[in-house]
């Protein structure tokens, strides 16, 4: 991944900053905790310590990496890269996080979410926002896995697709909500929905997901979980899908 020179420069004035602002280098956990949790509310810290940069602090929030000063004054968010060997570290570690990362499936909210065609012992939930154009390739391959027990648990993005909240609400007050799903993918209107109480306990449903996927730091969508709890973001094809859904079994010498 290249790091754009206006990013180099975010990075270097931040910790910059950092760096003027603060003598004590001590990390003040209680302090950096409390930082992250007024700027972004409702998150999850997982583990905070000193990062590669001398005066500044990795917090890891579920599979998102953060930087903090050790006062929890400044946070920063953004990749630090190495130029000696050309490496993104911030997201090499977010992928060594994320092979770390585990769902429950019984905690999943499972209640609202969209059931596919497909059956199997294999199960795949994916959060699944109506409006993502990723999703909507990914809906396409999900419809080939007919081997499969596989969930759509929407989860409209507010921040980058708020008018998706309402159209999510209409998908869940169909009478076939996999039908109305696959209207919407296919970029058709769906019919109108009287029925006001449903569409309230519908987006009342949303609002639960939502407040699910920011507890475990789910912040984009596509994201798979599979079976085992295991988590990925973004698109896979049907194939290489089924091998990661796979994968689990087989390293277990085929046992569940």
């Amino acid at each position: 991944m290249k790091l754009t020179y206006a990013m180099t420069l975010v990075m270097f004035f931040l910790t910059a900053a950092v760096f003027a602002e603060n003598k004590n280098r001590d990390i003040k956990v209680s302090n950096v905790e409390q930082a992250v949790h007024k700027a972004l509310p409702g998150t999850k810290i997982t583990s905070v310590k000193a990062s590669v940069i001398t005066g500044l602090v990795e917090v890891v929030a579920g599979s998102n990496v953060l930087y903090a000063d050790p006062k929890g004054q400044y946070l920063v968010i953004g990749n630090i890269y190495d130029m000696h060997t050309a490496t993104d570290l911030t997201a090499k570690r977010q992928r060594n996080i994320q092979k770390t990362i585990r769902v429950k499936w019984s905690d999943l909210p499972l209640d609202s979410a969209i059931k596919y065609d497909g059956k199997g012992p294999t199960k795949l939930a994916v959060f699944f926002d109506p409006g993502c154009p990723w999703c909507k390739k990914l809906h396409e391959q999900l419809a080939l896995l007919k081997d499969v027990e596989v969930y759509a648990i929407l989860y409209p993005v507010k921040a980058r697709h708020s008018r998706t909240h309402n159209k999510a609400a209409d998908i869940l007050c169909a009478e076939n909500p996999l039908h109305a799903l696959n209207t919407v993918m296919a970029g058709k209107a769906l019919p109108a929905i009287d029925d006001a109480t449903c569409l309230i306990r519908s987006r009342s449903a949303l609002d639960r997901v939502d407040a699910f996927a920011r507890r475990h730091s789910i912040h984009g969508t596509p994201t798979l979980i599979a079976g085992d709890g295991r988590v990925r973001a973004g698109f896979l094809a049907a194939k290489p899908l089924k091998a990661w859904l796979d994968a689990y079994n087989k390293n277990k010498g085929g046992k569940s």
